[in-house]
């Protein structure tokens, strides 16, 4: 006993350390090319995001400077029209000189929060030119600057002479509070405009400071216009940059962060040293810091060649992916840890060896099964046998057990002893004989069925196809028959009458009869063309309706339905039930495209993550007005959402089955399309076992 037991070990454990070695090494290459795909991967995200963060963040600074280039030219055509006009009378009942002296708006003509306020120093020297300028700065700093107010706080027209007319509603009495000892040309957003700071005369940017009055951050947009050689003046405009901040400091990738810098070192945003940046009114310089990794990253920004986005930092071990904000150029950079990769490659690695180790235990206890069946079980019965025979006991009993149909050494010695056992032995070989032709004719049996069950199945296969074709055919069938007898119909009448008109037999009567007659006609077969286009697009998919970007109103109610019956390929494989609750007059001009994907969306989202494969679940949509907007209710009894998730999953990239195939990007493409392309707003509620709602408002 002590033997065959030791026989069994010694095999079992050989073979486990055979299997773990394997297991080890493959592990190793499992983590090298898991790797090293990431690095390929992480590159290429990075390319991409960074490429249209910056894209992004350039919009408002290269509208300012398009702003600026607008009223550049208008401003030059005034004055260009004024010519040597001295517009004293007009001058004269808009503004007048103040008690301390400076030229500022009459108050009882002025109204800040629509007109610009005008400061003129109390020094300078009134003349037909400054009346030309100031004049025109008052009215385009007005009209412009109204225009313009909702995406920029202020618009601002100053000159070397220390001149302001300023368009900024939320500070109404800037020019009356503003005091004899303002010096407009000392302060950085008049003087980069100037000739010595800005020899190419082109929109330049100051950097980061703080404005008191408006107790937030900001950078000017500054142009000068120049006539004749000569500065006349400089267009402005305020940026606020919290917003800019916020975005760069908190919208990331998970596990990176965001540096804004300019070309000069000053540091515009850095999640580690904001304070810092404030302390220094917006001036902390990399350059003068004592911060080396701050300093590798501006050295290796400056350079990078052009056409490269990402590159290594190798002395900090991580990726840079670098773009620049057009406008003021300034650099965006995303900082990726290599880290992450080296934690999710080692997360992957150690699953695999996790299961390699579960594995090798599985393999371990079926190799002690087989061992046990195969070899140790047949020696026990060879030993029982051999006991029966050397005690003359030849009964069927002796040797019945025996594996008589085994090719090996253990079937070689089963039919020794056959042949020892004579008469026995010749019944067991009749009985073996039958075991196997009833197996075979059960093995053929089987095949049959399952033959017979893949038939079945494709049967069903087609029946469904046949089912889905049969419908489109049928629900298209009607607008395409009026359509052809309506296009039969025409051409029916179009060759009676351009025969009666080749027979001069045409009459006027008959010609307008036909006219009318062409006219419903066409419009009754492009409408049942359309009919069936619109059915044709409903049975695809409804969401190549995003392919039309044109606003229309359309019953929402239907609407859903017909996106419903475009993801019945989707929804046929579950048992979920989907109700549309609401009026069937509600409807809504918008955009139907988005629209549909919102819904679309929704739906997949809870197809794919609410439920498991046998669930059936209950779906249900709620429509409502309130107060000129559209109320939907999205909801479903899934196993609803993680309160620490509940917050991110609108982020982009944020998924909870990646390993799945999901990017992560459905219900960020709903909150953006919500918010922005339908200009309404979307909040989740969510509990664990009992289900998820999203509550969508939109305007009508």
């Amino acid at each position: 006993m002590f033997s065959k037991h030791l026989l069994a070990r010694s095999t079992i454990i050989k073979m486990g350390i055979r299997i773990a070695i394997i297991t080890i090494i493959v592990t190793l290459i499992s983590y090298w090319h898991i790797m090293s795909n990431l690095e390929l991967q992480v590159v290429e995200q990075l390319d991409k995001y960074i490429t249209e963060r910056g894209r992004h963040e350039s919009t408002l600074f290269l509208l300012a400077e398009d702003n600026h280039a607008e009223l550049k030219k208008e401003l030059l055509w005034q004055l260009e029209k004024l010519g040597k006009q001295d517009p004293q009378a007009e001058f004269d009942r808009l503004f007048v000189r103040s008690p301390d002296g400076v030229i500022r708006n009459r108050p009882e003509l002025f109204d800040g929060r629509r007109q610009a306020g005008v400061y003129i120093d109390e020094k300078l020297t009134i003349n037909a030119d400054i009346r030309r300028r100031v004049l025109t700065f008052y009215e385009l700093a007005t009209l412009y600057g109204k225009a313009w107010h909702n995406r920029f706080q202020d618009t601002y027209i100053t000159t070397p002479e220390n001149i302001a007319a300023l368009y900024w509603p939320e500070l109404p009495t800037w020019a009356q509070d503003a005091t004899t000892d303002l010096y407009m040309p000392d302060e950085e957003y008049l003087w980069i405009a100037d000739k010595k700071h800005n020899p190419k005369r082109e929109s330049a940017w100051t950097g980061l400071f703080y404005d008191a009055v408006s107790k937030t951050w900001m950078a000017s947009c500054e142009t000068p216009v120049d006539i004749a050689d000569r500065h006349i003046a400089t267009i402005g405009h305020d940026i606020f940059l919290n917003e800019l901040l916020n975005r760069t400091i908190t919208d990331h990738i998970e596990g990176t962060h965001n540096i804004i810098f300019r070309e000069d070192g000053r540091l515009i945003a850095h999640p580690q040293y904001m304070t810092q940046i404030m302390d220094a009114g917006g001036e902390f310089n990399i350059l003068k810091s004592d911060n080396q990794h701050l300093l590798n990253i501006f050295q290796l920004a400056k350079s990078r060649q052009v056409d490269i986005v990402v590159i290594e930092n190798s002395q900090n071990s991580e990726y840079l992916a670098i773009t620049k904000i057009n406008g003021p150029d300034w650099y965006f950079v995303t900082v990726y840890p290599k880290s992450l990769l080296a934690d999710l490659a080692f997360d992957t690695a150690c699953f695999i060896l996790l299961l390699g180790i579960i594995s090798l235990f599985i393999e371990v206890a079926i190799l002690l099964l087989i061992l046990r069946r195969q070899v140790t079980l047949p020696l026990q019965e060879f030993l029982g046998a051999t006991k029966q025979i050397a005690a003359g006991d030849f009964h069927i009993e002796a040797t019945q057990h025996l594996p008589l149909n085994r090719r090996d050494e253990i079937g070689e010695l089963a039919h020794s002893f056959n042949s020892m056992a004579g008469q026995l032995q010749t019944s067991f070989d009749t009985l073996d004989a039958k075991v196997i032709e009833r197996t075979a004719q059960l093995d053929d049996k089987i095949a049959e069925l399952i033959q017979t069950r893949q038939k079945l199945v494709e049967s069903e296969k087609m029946a469904s196809l046949g089912g889905l074709v049969a419908g489109v055919a049928h629900e298209i069938n009607t607008p395409i028959g009026i359509g052809v007898t309506a296009a039969s119909t025409l051409a029916d009448r179009t060759t009676e009458t351009v025969t009666a008109y080749a027979n001069k037999q045409l009459k006027g009567s008959a010609l307008t009869a036909y006219f009318n007659m062409a006219q419903s006609s066409s419009n009754l077969v492009l409408n049942n063309l359309n009919r069936a286009a619109e059915l044709i697009q409903s049975f695809k998919q409804v969401a190549v309706d995003q392919s039309n970007l044109d606003k229309r109103s359309f019953a929402v109610k239907k609407y859903i339905k017909d996106i419903l019956i475009s993801l019945k390929p989707h929804l046929k494989k579950t048992r979920h039930q989907i109700m549309v609750n609401g009026n069937e007059q509600i409807e809504i001009n918008s955009y139907p495209g988005a629209f549909s994907q919102i819904m679309t969306n929704l739906v997949m989202n809870s197809v794919r993550h609410a439920y498991s494969k046998e669930e059936t679940g209950n779906l249900c949509f709620e429509l409502k007005l309130e107060e000129e907007h559209l109320i939907v209710e999205y909801s479903d009894d899934g196993c609803g959402i993680p309160p620490e998730n509940l917050g991110k999953i609108f982020e982009p990239f944020f998924t909870t089955a990646r390993a799945q195939g999901g990017t992560g990007l459905g219900l960020h493409i709903v909150f953006n399309l919500v918010t922005q392309k339908l200009q309404g707003t979307i909040s989740v509620q969510s509990e664990i076992g009992v289900g998820t709602t999203f509550i969508l408002n939109l305007p009508l």
